[in-house]
């Protein structure tokens, strides 16, 4: 029998498609995906930091839009901060990350938690990056943590630009500013990309409501000049179903674009 050659050391695998939220979520999802066991950590060329960590949590915290793992990454944030750099990872980190992973929808590997070296999830990744199981797809489940990442990034850029469509919209001096206005087809089309983007979770969201519609009154609005008031309130309502607050001069003063979602975790 050969004895096993050494593996080579693996890094954290990072992503760059040119959005801001998905990309920022990709990575953050790969980081964190490391955090899961010591096992995992052994293999890595180099361990993310206490800080690099905290980062990753955060960008959770603001560009996720589901509210469990949102949720989770707040209590994974909060262990984190019981951890002092240059010292070993306590215990509450990996627990709080295993969470945080389940609540994505990602499954406990085979061999459980604190054998997962890594190898294996990634092989999984390579044979899923462009097919995903048969199984998996019709649960709705990720199949592996490449499919979870690549929800976690759909489902944010969905977000997005649901938030600058919307902010628009809301804003009177803003749509004023335009030369020229987006066809009604393409105004439908961002908010049928947030509507499609949550699947069966869609019901369970506080913003379906308003995103409907909207939808519905852009459906019935050939764009020009001037934003319909109603058009204007339903913008409103989704922004606030978002999570973005009123600008301190209403909306009606704004002459830009509304900011994201606010990370209020500290």
């Amino acid at each position: 029998m050969k004895p096993d050659l050494p593996r080579e050391s693996r890094t954290i695998r990072r992503t760059c498609h040119g959005h801001k939220e998905s990309d920022a979520l990709n990575n953050a999802f790969y980081l964190l995906s490391e955090m899961t066991s010591a096992c995992r950590l052994s293999t890595l060329v180099r361990r993310p930091t206490r800080s690099e960590v905290l980062q990753a949590a955060d960008d959770y915290i603001a560009y996720f839009p589901l509210e469990q793992p949102q949720e989770r990454a707040r209590e994974l944030r909060e262990a984190v901060l019981t951890w002092r750099e240059g010292e070993e990872i306590p215990q509450a980190v990996y627990e709080a990350t295993r969470q945080f992973v389940l609540s994505l929808g990602v499954r406990e590997p085979t061999g459980g938690w604190e054998n997962d070296d890594g190898y294996q999830a990634r092989a999984i990744d390579r044979d899923t990056d462009d097919a995903e199981p048969p199984e998996a797809a019709a649960a709705g489940v990720p199949g592996s943590y490449s499919d979870a990442s690549k929800r976690a990034a759909r489902l944010a850029q969905a977000v997005a630009g649901a938030v600058n469509l919307a902010g628009v919209l809301a804003s009177p001096r803003s749509w004023a500013k335009a030369t020229s206005w987006p066809s009604r087809e393409h105004l439908v089309e961002h908010v049928d990309q947030l509507l499609s983007a949550f699947g069966t979770e869609l019901d369970q969201q506080n913003f379906a409501a308003p995103a409907r519609r909207l939808r519905a009154l852009l459906s019935a609005w050939e764009p020009g000049p001037e934003v319909p008031a109603d058009v204007s309130e339903a913008a409103r309502d989704l922004l606030a179903a978002l999570g973005i607050e009123e600008p301190p001069g209403g909306w009606d003063a704004l002459e830009g674009p509304p900011e994201g979602p606010s990370n209020d975790s500290g």
